[in-house]
Parts: structure tokens; sequence; C-alpha cells
């Protein structure tokens, strides 16, 4: 059986909100960073009885977890293996990345000219965090708010919500890139600062121009870590 990787994560001060969560509220939180950093890498067997003793639960906050992750698509359950870490495939990426490249180009160009300046200014804090922000896990959160307080806020609420969905279906894609690839987060940031320009100045196709080159970056730097694999 393959072994459970070493959760290699410094466990919160007593004084951090995240002790003050519920057992399952905070197991899930342990294993979602665990997973966007890479520390449970795809593929990885969650055996649950162990991860239950590593984290001092029982295992019914843990089984809790375990599903709110598989919602988000972070883990899956194989009949045979038990909970494992999603694992990564080129051609799921691809699907993901085509419909988010049809999509959000449009949610932007309904968005740009609407903006407002409390948005704008909300989006220049995410920015600034982000450029700080040195783990994966954090980084991956705010770059999907980043994105989302755009559309939710100017967009169509149902194309907003489909948006959504997808961007859920990339954290893993995404933290997998910030593992593999260390310039692929100071390009994304720099393809934010060009987004929030474009916003700041309500100019609708620089802004269409910048998200459609920012996701075509996230294919590039996985297509080239799934190259070296080869």
């Amino acid at each position: 059986m393959d072994p459970v990787p070493e959760l290699r994560i410094s466990m919160p001060d007593q004084d951090s909100p995240v002790v003050r969560q519920t057992a399952h509220e905070y197991v899930r939180s342990v294993l979602r960073r665990a997973i966007l950093n890479g520390e449970l890498p795809s593929g990885s067997r969650l055996v649950q009885a162990e991860l239950a003793a590593m984290l001092d639960v029982s295992t019914t906050p843990l089984r809790e977890a375990l599903r709110d992750l598989a919602t988000e698509g972070l883990v899956q359950f194989d009949p045979h293996r038990g909970a494992i870490v999603t694992e990564l495939s080129a051609d799921d990426l691809h699907d993901i990345y085509q419909l988010r490249l049809m999509l959000e180009p449009l949610a932007m160009r309904q968005a740009a000219d609407k903006v407002s300046s409390a948005l704008i200014e909300r989006l220049r804090r995410l920015h600034g965090q982000m450029l700080d922000e040195p783990h994966s896990a954090e980084w991956v959160d705010r770059n999907s708010v980043f994105h989302m307080a755009v559309y939710e806020n100017a967009a169509s609420p149902r194309l907003a919500a489909i948006i959504r969905n997808l961007q859920d279906a990339s954290v893993m894609y995404i933290g997998a890139s910030l593992q593999h690839h260390p310039s692929f987060r100071d390009g994304a940031n720099e393809d934010h600062a060009v987004i929030l320009d474009a916003l700041e100045r309500r100019d609708v196709e620089a802004a269409v121009k910048a998200v459609e080159a920012h996701l075509k970056t996230s294919i590039v730097a996985f297509e080239s870590d799934e190259s070296s694999k080869n």
C-alpha cells in the first residue's frame, strides 16, 4: 500500500482563529492547505485512521472534511484505493481552461466598465497581499477571490456562477504550477497588475486581452510540467 505522505505543516498558534474552528472545519483547512501546498501530492492515498491519529481527531470529522474536499474536487473516492488526492490530468486541464477562455473574457467584457471605485480598491489590496504571500494555498485562494470579485460584482449572475465552478476545478492545477514553476507566481502577479490597470482605466478591450493572456499562462505552465515528467 502506498504510504501516507507526512504532513509538513506548522500547527496554528493557540490564539489563532483556526483553533476555534470545529474539528471538521479544522481538518478540512489543514488537508486543503496540504494539498494546495504540494505536501499531499496528486494521487496520494488518504488513509483515514492514520490521518485522524496524525491530526488528533476522530474519524468522524475527518470523513466530513474529506467529503467537503471531494465536493471541491480536491479529493476522489476510489473503490479500491479509498480516498485519494485528485490526480491531475492534462485532458481535464484543457477542458477546464478552454471553457474558462470562452467564458471569462465574456464576463470581463460585461464587467470591465462597470466596476466601482470600492471594488478597484479591494482588488488593489488583494493584489498587494498576493505579492507578499509566500504560501501556495493562501495565494491560490486570493487568486480566485481576485477574479471572482470582478465577475460576481458586475457580470451576469448565472455566468459568474458557472465561472465559479470552473475556478474551483482549477485550484489544484494552479497549486501544482506554483509548486513546480517558481516563476509562475511572479508572472501571474504581473498579469493581475495588467488586469487591474485596465479596470482602473475602464478599458474593456485591454481588460479582456489581459484576462485571456493570464489564462493561457496557466495552461503553458502545466503543460511544461507534464512534458518534464515524460
